[in-house]
């Protein structure tokens, strides 16, 4: 982890414990409100005070920095992230560096491993500079060798090393989902991931904390329009979250040119090696499929995944609009820069009719509310921790400016965003 630890001496950050952003603009998130010519006093990691600018006496001890035109928020959230392999071209100290460059304070891990513990602990206690990581333990996908017994045994090693949650893949029977449940609930520790048995209602009435990618959503409208307002309702009722993953799927979709994927977001932040590796690895996607489809490419996959999109947009609007917690992350794979691709994620939820303010809100309150740590970060508040994303214009007029960071706060500390990418 050299690089993290060289973060430390690059000129461009400041590491005061006291900080003042003297000038800016606030959008809190937390509300759809903008408060203009703050100063924000930031001691400890923690927002202490936020005054008017026109105010005449600024407290002693804080190094003060001009935001003048500038807009500051809370820091992004990935909530489906995937951390590198030994196999992936991006390595670990580069994913890390990107996420935070992009404005991405927390990373929920959903492959998680082991190590990633260490480093999530080395994180939280300043030891690391990094975004910040809530670890999943990935619940096994085979029967075979599953019974009460060793389901309470697993549940209890992931509850005891300290695990953040437990991710469930899929592939395991009726019985033994239902021994999960019940130790899961037994020792208090939550379970996200693939919806049981493809079913979004099962997986709700189970109790899952959040259900992943865009396909259950849009199998319970077919499975039951008339009734989908309900299943909506339910899931709210019970504080079932929802993270699409939508950018994952339209670049698996073969929607794009390759100029295309080649401009996206963060794409001149990543290596001449990184780009050939994934270029290949879509060009062997793509002809693969074309092989195995031949002449009906077009129409039983291109034109069937249009057609998912558009039916998936509009019942995701009145997902939204109903009240349901929904994520956001563009799901980690080839051309998905790490944090940059947030932005790949919130066009498609602007082209899903999601307002400005919505899709902010998911990128960040929403998922210290899946936390229950709204009362700590995810908001520009007093006493809340300060995770921040500063930016050059505001994301409110338009999403792409979400793409126009300054720097990035984390826990207090300024690093901005040229010195980060240098």
């Amino acid at each position: 982890m050299r690089l993290l630890f060289s973060f430390l001496f690059l000129s461009g950050f400041v590491f005061s414990q006291n900080i003042i952003l003297k000038n800016v603009t606030i959008i809190p998130v937390n509300q759809e409100v903008i408060i203009s010519d703050c100063n924000v006093y930031i001691r400890a990691g923690v927002i202490q005070k936020i005054e008017p600018s026109h105010t005449k006496q600024l407290m002693k001890g804080y190094t003060i920095i001009d935001c003048k035109n500038k807009f500051l928020m809370p820091g992004l959230a990935d909530m489906h992230a995937h951390f590198p392999d030994k196999k992936s071209p991006i390595k670990l100290q580069e994913y890390l560096k990107l996420n935070l460059a992009a404005g991405v304070t927390t990373l929920r891990s959903m492959r998680g491993e082991f190590n990633q513990l260490a480093l999530r602990d080395s994180i939280n206690s300043s030891k690391k500079v990094a975004s910040e990581i809530y670890v999943s333990y990935v619940f096994p996908e085979k029967d075979s060798l599953l019974t009460k017994d060793s389901i309470e045994k697993i549940v209890l090693h992931a509850k005891n090393n300290k695990y953040d949650f437990i991710k469930y893949l899929g592939g395991i029977n009726e019985t033994n989902f239902n021994y999960l449940i019940e130790s899961a609930n037994r020792n208090e520790i939550s379970i996200a991931g693939h919806a049981y048995d493809r079913s979004l209602t099962k997986s709700i009435n189970a109790g899952f904390a959040s259900v992943e990618h865009y396909q259950p959503l849009l199998a319970a409208y077919n499975k039951d329009s008339l009734n989908f307002k309900e299943v909506l309702q339910n899931m709210k009722s019970k504080n079932v979250a929802f993270c699409p993953t939508l950018s994952f799927y339209h670049i698996f979709s073969f929607e794009f040119s390759e100029k295309t994927l080649l401009e996206r977001n963060g794409m001149n932040y990543v290596s001449a090696k990184v780009k050939s590796a994934w270029l290949k690895e879509y060009k062997d996607a793509l002809k693969d499929t074309k092989d195995r489809l031949k002449k009906d490419f077009e129409s039983k996959y291109a034109n069937v995944y249009k057609q998912q999109f558009l039916k998936f947009n509009k019942i995701f609007n009145q997902a939204v609009n109903s009240g349901v917690n929904v994520l956001l992350s563009p799901d980690d794979g080839i051309f998905n820069v790490p944090g940059f691709a947030m932005y790949e994620e919130m066009k498609l939820y602007k082209a899903a009719g999601l307002t400005n303010y919505q899709i902010l809100k998911c990128a960040t309150y929403n998922a210290a509310v899946y936390f229950h740590q709204e009362k700590n970060w995810g908001s520009v508040q007093v006493g809340r921790k300060a995770n921040l994303l500063l930016l050059n214009a505001n994301p409110l007029e338009d999403i792409e400016n979400i793409k126009q960071v300054e720097a990035t706060l984390l826990n207090g500390k300024y690093y901005s965003q040229k010195e980060l990418l240098k």
